[in-house]
């Protein structure tokens, strides 16, 4: 039986950038002075920050190395996520924690050895402040002799005591290592990852492709001409991290860039081209109305109007503070959508953090569609879970991603999106569009040739 004989790592480079949510929406910050403006989200050094990855890598013993990618998400630290991945956190991680779990461990089953990942405990460091001590800050000579070392602290500065704490690994490390394992049965049994996958949760064989959705960024003009001229499924995703121009603060802009979407899929698509057009809006519509639901409900009734007669879906229309919350707000825009026989479709992306957050997110039917953003589930096993919960439950199942990601990570999840067969797949990493969706077009055209070849064989 093969065998895991080593974990490599190093560092790798990611496909894009962290990206301070909280601080863009807070006011205009220009491009050019994102990378030196400090954050306010904790964990961020700057507003705009290249993201970090890992590759790690099972040396098998036949010689064979399986590779994956750890990586997050571009707009980490926010609605329950875990703070930027650091490169260096995760090479720690993976030499004292996660090679001495795998070298020397058989391959068996994938799902066998990525649930062995979620037992796994790493340990972080925290500093966490504490009251000041009496008089504003001044030790009487007894204080002083007396008091904890912890207590103590620079003129000016708070105190601190480093607190010292089990959690689960890192999404990212428990992403990419989940990667390498998917590979590594792939390679010993002579399969494509998407066959594994399809074999141990007793699923079809793969056949279909997925459709493929993309996200343009800021280049929210240029990047959604690429995609209609590819005739992408579902489109342009935008963004809204600078909420006077890409929204406005009674939303017209945004209801200007819908009817100009309508207009140039048209113009560019003919009249047989019937993409959904999907707008992230990461929260800025209840931001804008200050949560007010009502107000929000007009904006999506007047983005239906501007597409039609497209379909619609808005993701994230708005972004509470807790997972509750969340459930709450986006199950009565649901409600109200209903009562009024509206078309738009919600997405759900904030607080979808989990497995239990999806199944929370079904369980209260809060969303017409969850993306499932891979890099946030940690182990592949639980996106995988997550997609077919969806399907069970008829809530659409976006197999989403971040564009910090990597070209191995996408090349992963596309074999996921194969043998699960969720509603769409995101194309990343990027925000350049056509790079994102050569590459996972193209493993998809490729795996799905080798399967039929396989069967034909």
């Amino acid at each position: 039986m093969t065998r895991i004989v080593r974990v490599l790592a190093v560092p790798a480079v990611s496909g894009y950038y962290y990206e301070d949510l909280t601080a863009l929406q807070e006011r205009h910050i220009p491009v050019e002075e994102r990378y030196t403006t400090p954050a306010v989200t904790p964990g961020f050094r700057y507003v705009r920050e290249p993201a970090e990855a890992v590759s790690v890598g099972l040396m098998l013993d036949d010689g064979q190395v399986a590779w994956g990618d750890c990586v997050g998400v571009a707009y980490s630290g926010k609605a329950g996520r875990f703070p930027p991945f650091r490169a260096a956190e995760g090479l720690a991680v993976i030499q004292q924690v996660v090679a001495p779990f795998l070298e020397g461990r058989p391959i068996t089953s994938f799902r066998e050895l990525a649930g062995g990942l979620d037992a796994l405990r790493q340990v972080v460091e925290e500093r966490k402040p504490l009251p000041r001590p009496p008089h504003a800050g001044r030790l009487s000579r007894r204080e002083f002799l007396t008091a904890p070392a912890r207590l103590l602290a620079p003129e000016g500065e708070p105190p601190a005591e480093i607190v010292r704490q089990e959690r689960p690994l890192h999404p990212a490390v428990h992403y990419g290592v989940s990667q390498a394992l998917l590979r590594a049965v792939a390679m010993a049994r002579r399969q494509t990852m998407a066959e594994v996958i399809a074999e141990e949760w007793v699923l079809p064989a793969p056949e279909s492709p997925v459709p493929i959705h993309a996200q343009c960024g800021a280049d929210r003009y240029h990047g959604a001409d690429k995609m209609m001229a590819r005739r992408l499924a579902s489109l342009p995703h935008a963004l809204v991290d600078d909420i006077d121009e890409q929204l406005g603060r009674d939303g017209t802009r945004l209801i200007q860039y819908a009817r100009w979407l309508r207009a140039r899929v048209e113009a560019i698509g003919g009249p047989e081209y019937r993409p959904t057009i999907h707008l992230d809006v990461h929260g800025a519509l209840g931001k804008i109305y200050n949560n007010m639901l009502g107000k929000v409900l007009g904006d999506l009734y007047a983005l239906e109007l501007a597409v039609e007669p497209l379909p619609l879906r808005v993701e994230s229309p708005v972004i509470m503070d807790s997972l509750p919350a969340q459930l709450e707000a986006l199950r009565s825009l649901r409600d109200y959508i209903r009562i009024r026989k509206m078309r738009v479709q919600i997405a759900a992306d904030e607080w979808a953090n989990t497995l239990e957050d999806i199944r929370q997110f079904i369980a209260t039917r809060a969303a017409d569609m969850i993306q499932i953003k891979m890099p946030d589930m940690g182990g592949i096993h639980h996106t995988v879970e997550a997609v077919l919960a969806c399907k069970a439950a008829g809530i659409g199942a976006f197999l989403g991603g971040s564009c910090v990601e990597t070209d191995i990570s996408a090349r992963t999840a596309v074999h996921v999106a194969l043998a699960t067969q969720p509603a769409m797949m995101l194309a990343r990493p990027g925000m350049g569009v056509d790079e994102a969706v050569m590459i996972v077009q193209n493993e998809m055209a490729r795996a799905l040739a080798c399967i039929r070849g396989r069967r034909r064989a």
